[in-house]
């Protein structure tokens, strides 16, 4: 008899195809809902899935098809992750070519940008709900209204917050950092960067729409486009290669711009296929418009995501003014350990992903009971996947650390630091896991006030005890982190069992 861990991972390692299995439609009857490469041979313009196929009882699901569609939702999204944190780190060092005062530029800008992008990540993360919601429903019809009213409001919200942006570069800079030396610099970064916004935005909502039709794979490589040609730019701008000019810092900024272009020309491309359940020539064809009554679920939805993203931004940018207190050296220990905390999250996005998707088409279909047999496997995997990666993280610290430095001092702190970092590990997949479970259901609120309170209460709260009180230094840092992370995690398991999409 093969045993449950077997299982899980001879799929984790395995298997990426096969059928995605929802139940339900909206005369009660259960379909396979085919992933990314599957067959669309039945597509048509009335309403019907252009992803369905053979029919079958929710009882006729094992365990095994559980996990397999969770793997193939959840991988393409983990390697996303994965990649966009490594191509980070290669662009960071490529910048970091032209000194220490070009990274500082860089940096300044993250902080305004990820605050307005924060906007756009909260609808896509509306769009994904409803469209899995709608894939579970078999209704075409409302997946593609609500696909085409969001991205015309994300069009016209980038445009305004990009000429905003590039107009006031100066005096947002200024605000954001305070250095004459890197002001100029900084601003130049800013501005270019911000002019190609539209490009970015609207190649993470197709992105969304369709990473709620299953298609993860598609917004792997629209990530891997654009950080190839975003390095390959690097490459060619900032310091000239191959004939071009040495453009530095503006070299940097066009290179991401690039990237952006490329990936937004790839998923305008893909979002004209037919065959896809969500796709812009059916958008256009049907002529929608924009309507207050058409748009009340994404304005109920958005507003509780928009709050969070705003909130959870300010609190990092207040977390990360009192981290910046320990001293450079503290400092410099707790930054690469946030390289390890992202490969947690790219981890934790995975499973995110696959319970925004799976579940949210359960919830479509009204099928509690194989909803949370898609619940459970999520959270079994959790389990599965984080200990050993924490252990592994526990175990490995001295060697990762040192890559970094020779420095027995920083080499032990970092060891001691990894500790926190594994044990965070599994309190974060889970609060990723049972967030997806949350959105698939639209629980958009209880996202929000799990997400508020545990970074603007709890992190906050325990950061100003042990660093400014306690005077704990970067223990003080991870001693936030985790009961931030571990509360969360927390509040999501106890809203999990309150609502009654998940009581069978």
């Amino acid at each position: 008899m093969i045993s449950r861990a077997q299982m899980y991972f001879a799929f984790m390692i395995s298997h990426f195809g096969g059928g995605i299995i929802i139940s339900g439609s909206n005369n009660n009857k259960n379909n396979i809902i085919s992933g990314a490469d599957g067959d669309n041979n039945n597509h048509n313009s009335a309403g019907k899935s252009a992803d369905s196929s053979t029919a079958v009882r929710s009882g006729d699901v094992t365990d095994r098809q559980i996990i397999k569609d969770i793997v193939k939702i959840g991988v393409p999204s983990f390697f996303e992750t994965l990649f966009t944190t490594v191509s980070n780190i290669i662009d960071s060092k490529m910048v970091s070519a032209m000194g220490v005062t070009a990274i500082s530029a860089v940096s300044v800008t993250a902080p305004p940008r990820l605050f307005i992008l924060s906007v756009f990540i909260a609808m896509n993360t509306v769009i994904t709900s409803l469209v899995a919601k709608c894939v579970g429903e078999n209704d075409r019809e409302t997946a593609n209204r609500h696909f085409d009213s969001i991205i015309k409001i994300v069009i016209v919200l980038s445009i305004i917050f990009s000429i905003i942006s590039v107009a006031l570069a100066r005096p947002i800079m200024f605000i954001c950092s305070h250095q004459m030396d890197t002001l100029d610099a900084s601003v130049t970064y800013f501005r270019i960067v911000m002019a190609a916004l539209t490009f970015n935005t609207v190649y993470m909502t197709i992105n969304a729409a369709l990473r709620g039709c299953g298609h993860t794979g598609l917004t792997f490589t629209s990530n891997v486009i654009f950080c190839f040609v975003n390095i390959f730019f690097n490459y060619l701008l900032i310091e000239g290669h191959m004939g071009f000019p040495a453009l530095g810092i503006a070299g940097a900024a066009i290179a991401t711009a690039a990237g952006w272009a490329a990936a937004f020309v790839f998923m305008v491309i893909m979002g004209c296929k037919k065959d896809l359940f969500v796709n812009i020539p059916y958008c256009i064809s049907r002529k929608y418009k924009i309507s207050r009554e058409g748009t009340e679920e994404i304005r109920t939805m958005s507003r509780s995501t928009i709050t969070d993203g705003l909130a959870t931004r300010v609190s990092i940018l207040i977390i990360g003014s009192i981290v910046a207190r320990i001293g450079s050296y503290q400092m410099a220990v707790y930054s690469v350990g946030t390289h390890l905390m992202s490969v947690n999250q790219a981890l934790g996005t995975g499973l995110m992903t696959s319970g925004v998707v799976l579940i949210g088409r359960c919830f479509g279909a009204k099928d509690k009971a194989l909803l949370n047999r898609y619940k459970k496997q999520i959270i079994r995997l959790s389990y599965f996947t984080a200990v050993p990666l924490g252990l592994a993280i526990i175990l490995g610290g001295r060697w990762f650390y040192g890559f970094f430095s020779s420095d027995p001092e920083f080499i032990h702190m970092g060891a001691v630091s990894c500790i926190f970092i594994g044990v965070i590990t599994l309190s974060q997949t889970l609060k990723f896991s049972y967030t997806g479970c949350l959105q698939g259901v639209g629980a958009m609120k209880e996202v929000m006030r799990a997400s508020i309170i545990s970074f603007a209460g709890v992190n906050l709260g325990v950061l100003a005890l042990t660093v400014f009180v306690l005077d704990m230094g970067i223990w003080g840092a991870w001693t936030g982190s985790l009961a931030s992370q571990t509360f969360q995690a927390f509040m999501l398991w106890r809203y999990t069992k309150k609502l009654d999409a998940f009581k069978e």
